[in-house]
This record gives C-alpha cells, sequence and structure tokens, in this order.
C-alpha cells in the first residue's frame, strides 16, 4: 500500500470513495475542506492497494496555533476506510496520518471516525499513541458521538406509518394551519440565520456567522448535497434548518426555531420534510445529529434527547474523539494549561 497526496483534479475520485464507503461522512469529503478554508488547511490524501484500488481517504484539517509555528491536525469524522475491521489497513493508515501531521509540525494528531463504538478497536488505537478524549462534553467532542438514525426503508408512505399516532398528529398540525415551506433558491439563508440567532440567544450556544452559512450552501450546493428549508406563517421565517445528504447517507445537522409559534410543533413538520427530501435522494437512513447519551428526565438536554428519539430511530454510539499528542508538553498546555488559564480569568473577572 501506498499514501497518495491529492488536489483539486481528484476531488471527484476522493468523494466517491467517500461517499460509497460505510463510513464515509460529509465532512471528510473535498468540498468540506474549502468550507473551513482559510480559517483551516485542508490537506487531502489516499492509501492506495497495490491493484490500485482505494483502500482509504482521509482530510485533515490543519489550524495554526497563534504565536507558534506549530498547528492542531484534526480528520473529522475520518479517516474513511472501506474495512474498519481490517486492522493492518489501521495501521498503515494510521502512520501515514501520523507522518503527514508530523510534517506540517502538529502538536496533536486529532480524528472521530464515522465508526461505531466496539472494545477491539478502542484497545487498538490505545496501543498506538491514541487517547479517547472530549467526554467531559455532553455530545462526547468536536462531532456528537452519540446520535438516532432513522430508517429510510420502504416508500414514503410505509415511514409516516412507522410513527406512532402522537408524532403523525403533530408533524399534520403546522402545515394544516398555515406552516408553508419552501427550499433552496425559494428561501435565504438570511431567513435561516434570523431563526438560528434567535435560537442561540434563547439557548445560549454560539452562533457562526450568517457568512459562513451563506459559504457553505454555495459550495455544497454545488453538487446537490445540501437541503435549505425554512417554514413560514404569514409570509414570516419562523423554521428552518440545513441538511446534508452524501450517497446513502443523510445528517439533519443545523436548525432553529423562532420565539413566536413554537407551540405548533413546527419541528416535527420540518423534520418530514427533511426526512422527505433525504428519502428522494436515495439515503438509507436520516441521522437526527447528536444527542448527549442516554439520560433520564432530570438531564438538562433530556429534551432534546427525547425529541430525537420520538422519531424512533436506532440509537448509535460511535468510537470517540481520539488524540494522538505528537509534542506532549504543548499538548499537555494547550489541552489543559490553556483551558484553566481561560477558567481563571474568567472567574477573575466575575
Amino acid at each position: 500500500m501506498r499514501l497518495q497526496m491529492i488536489d483539486k483534479n481528484d476531488a471527484a475520485r476522493f468523494d466517491a470513495f467517500i461517499a460509497a464507503a460505510p463510513s464515509g461522512d460529509i465532512l471528510q469529503t473535498y468540498s468540506w475542506g474549502e468550507i473551513k478554508s482559510p480559517d483551516w488547511d485542508p490537506v487531502r490524501a489516499i492509501v492506495i492497494a497495490d491493484d490500485g484500488k482505494i483502500r482509504a481517504a482521509m482530510s485533515v484539517l490543519f489550524r495554526q496555533i497563534p504565536l507558534l509555528k506549530r498547528t492542531i491536525a484534526y480528520v473529522p469524522r475520518g479517516p474513511v476506510l472501506d474495512d474498519t475491521k481490517d486492522f493492518h489497513l489501521w495501521e498503515f493508515t494510521l502512520s501515514a496520518l501520523t507522518e503527514l501531521a508530523q510534517k506540517h509540525r502538529a502538536i496533536v494528531l486529532k480524528m472521530d471516525p464515522a465508526v461505531p463504538d466496539n472494545a477491539e478497536l478502542a484497545a487498538f488505537l490505545s496501543r498506538h499513541g491514541f487517547r479517547l478524549t472530549g467526554q467531559e462534553h455532553d455530545f462526547g467532542g468536536m462531532q456528537p458521538r452519540y446520535t438516532f438514525r432513522l430508517s429510510l426503508k420502504g416508500t414514503l408512505e410505509e415511514i409516516f406509518a412507522r410513527f406512532n399516532k402522537k408524532m403523525r398528529y403533530k408533524i399534520n398540525y403546522g402545515p394544516k394551519r398555515g406552516l408553508v415551506f419552501r427550499q433552496n433558491e425559494e428561501t435565504s439563508i438570511a431567513d435561516f440565520f434570523s431563526v438560528l440567532r434567535q435560537t442561540g440567544a434563547r439557548n445560549d450556544f454560539m452562533v457562526r456567522s450568517q457568512a459562513y452559512f451563506q459559504k457553505m450552501y454555495e459550495i455544497l450546493r454545488q453538487d446537490d448535497r445540501i437541503l435549505l428549508l425554512t417554514g413560514y406563517i404569514e409570509d414570516k421565517p419562523v423554521i428552518s434548518s440545513i441538511t446534508f445528504a452524501l450517497g446513502n447517507k443523510a445528517w439533519a445537522v443545523y436548525g432553529g426555531q423562532a420565539n413566536k409559534y413554537r407551540n405548533m410543533y413546527t419541528y416535527h413538520a420540518l423534520n418530514w420534510e427533511r426526512i422527505k427530501w433525504a428519502h428522494g435522494k436515495g439515503a438509507e437512513w436520516f441521522d437526527l445529529y447528536g444527542v448527549p447519551g442516554h439520560v433520564d428526565e432530570d438531564h438538562p438536554l433530556y429534551g432534546l434527547y427525547h425529541f430525537k428519539k420520538s422519531f424512533g430511530g436506532d440509537y448509535v454510539a460511535f468510537i470517540g474523539e481520539w488524540d494522538k499528542p505528537l509534542s506532549p508538553t504543548l499538548y499537555w498546555l494547550w489541552d489543559k494549561g490553556l483551558p484553566r488559564y481561560r477558567a481563571l480569568l474568567r472567574k477573575l473577572k466575575s
């Protein structure tokens, strides 16, 4: 096997492998690297077998550390292997990734492949210098470790019939009372952002810039991998979302709800529209994208967990986020020292 670097001329071949692989994810596509640039510098490569077949692919994002000539190497939802049970392939791929990260002066190689949790792979990663991280976060790291995935097998009528009576009622509630959906060029990132910003303020989470979402939409729209969907009541945006599709997969990535009309089950209707789009794209499952593991009713995020669970999907736990420190001292300062320093500053200011 050998490692081959990839440029824009090979983007279609690279993305075709990502789309077909069982653990392939849109965050590993060539175009996702373009979205993250220039804040992150994307580097792509493939692992080729002796017979010329692609066995693995990786899009590595490098971010410059301020004041240092060093970087952070991050492989979002990767690397992607054609056989995640082939440990010889894992060994070659991780060795190549490590060399690539060292070449770009990374202090750490971080990855979170979209591979279901299993003890054998976790032990293998530990033996090769990786450590599980991100467990202090509700969602398990930079990407959600836990999710619900809804099977899209069968017709839309069959999928809808699999919902319980209460879910079907909630899906139909808004559209019967004036909720109208528009998608892609019929709506706008501006309307999406206005709704998302209200959600961020209400739930106290940071929202990326409108320009970031506009760039994302324009790049992914070129290959028809994105659905921008907004629900309107009396011509005012009240619910909006962004959904991704790649190969036989779809992800409900971003969404927001305006402060008004939240009692009309608008999010239930929105998700059904997303599911219909994903089904039409040939997706075999619809990822509801992120829950805080299995939680009980006294957990602050139980409402989110219960809502996504109510669609009847399968609970999925991934292998998690793994770090391989390449400069132990600098890694400790970045991983432990800097957060402690920031926490101290916040405490002093308060």
